[in-house]
């Protein structure tokens, strides 16, 4: 009993910590995350603490950035060696794409309706005489299966979302490095909606990027990528300046966004030491489950695959704008993709945020069929 009224007290203080989402029902943090109060002060101290001495602060943000490597290493669970910090998931991707030595005939896989950053990057390998190789995806229960089964000796990449973007399916990385091994492809990640939402188990994937302003709560214009040593020795940069000047084969080029590492150093001590990311993991978990059994009670049709998600439901309304835009009005916020609703709660939502968005969202369609 005491141990969960502890816990009971540990969520109590999310009101405080998020006062937006404690006046709303913000199911959304797909799209972006909400900032925790303190969180632009930790950015400040960068300017406050570090640059107002010039050169001589430099000890100080660095000191942030390694921090933000530790803990995205006991994470994930990488070396911290294996972490840079980029612009954006599209440039980690483009950096790691751009970086390989494609010859005639290496085939680059990817999944017809992936994120268009993904489909981008995979562009470039084709422009530089690999063969692009888009794989229809049938049905979301067989999106993992349609990727491992198009892997053959001819593979030199694997491209894929952790999560999907639009109908919220996790698949599993590790699997899927595994195969790409037997051939001696490379697996190219992008977590970008998995990193912080549920457990990452890496496997021997190559390279994982994902920017932090969605499921990390941190902000824009910062990325964390992650190049496995026996990737990163095999690389030759398209990308060089003073930080990885020729012959080197390190991605990061120059200085990166140090306010913005000092934002993400500060939210991952927060998370980490203020609830714990099993707990956060656990609780995402519990809410989506919670979703989408009731989504189902209420006769709506999920997409998202129960036993394959992470923060994303998806489900299928008619007119989801329209719908998006209608719960919008009372300040329910879930967003329209690619002809699906997404619902993308996040730990700081509660039980009665599921509860208030599905009899909402019940209400609506009960009168669209009037």
């Amino acid at each position: 009993m005491a141990s969960a009224l502890a816990a009971d007290a540990v969520w109590h203080r999310l009101s405080d910590d998020f006062p937006f989402v404690a006046r709303c029902v913000y199911l959304n943090t797909a799209a972006a995350g909400v900032s925790w109060h303190g969180q632009g002060q930790a950015a400040a101290a960068f300017y406050d603490d570090a640059k107002s001495l010039g050169f001589n602060g430099m000890a100080r943000w660095r000191e942030m950035a390694a921090r933000a490597r530790a803990s995205i290493a006991r994470l994930v669970g990488c070396s911290e060696s294996e972490i840079r910090f980029v612009g954006s998931t599209t440039e980690g991707l483009n950096l790691v794409v751009s970086s390989m030595a494609w010859r005639a005939g290496d085939e680059i896989v990817f999944a017809d309706d992936e994120f268009p950053s993904v489909v981008a990057a995979c562009e470039r390998a084709v422009s530089a005489g690999a063969i692009g190789r888009r794989i229809p995806i049938s049905s979301e229960h067989e999106r993992e299966d349609a990727l491992a089964t198009a892997i053959t000796p001819a593979t030199r990449m694997v491209a894929a979302s952790h999560v999907h973007w639009a109908t919220g399916t996790r698949i599993d990385i590790a699997r899927l490095a595994s195969l790409c091994d037997t051939v001696g492809a490379t697996l190219l990640v992008d977590g970008v909606q998995a990193l912080g939402a549920a457990p990452v188990t890496l496997g021997s994937a190559h390279a994982y990027c994902a920017s932090v302003f969605k499921w990390l709560l941190s902000g824009f214009g910062l990325a964390v990528l992650i190049v496995r040593e026996p990737l990163q020795r095999q690389l030759a940069p398209v990308a060089r300046g003073y930080n990885n000047p020729a012959p080197a084969t390190e991605l990061q080029y120059s200085h990166i966004n140090y306010p913005g590492i000092c934002a993400l150093a500060a939210t991952l001590d927060y998370v980490e030491h203020t609830f714990g990311w099993q707990r956060v993991f656990e609780r995402v978990e519990s809410l989506t489950g919670e979703l989408i059994t009731a989504l189902e009670a209420q006769g709506v049709c999920v997409v998202t695959p129960p036993g394959a998600r992470a923060g994303i439901v998806s489900c299928d309304v008619p007119d989801p704008d329209d719908v998006r835009d209608a719960l919008g009005a009372r300040e329910i916020y879930v967003e329209s993709r690619e002809g699906c609703l997404r619902v993308s709660p996040h730990f700081y939502n509660s039980h009665q945020d599921i509860q208030t968005f599905v009899e909402a969202l019940a209400a609506e369609l009960s009168s669209r069929r009037l």
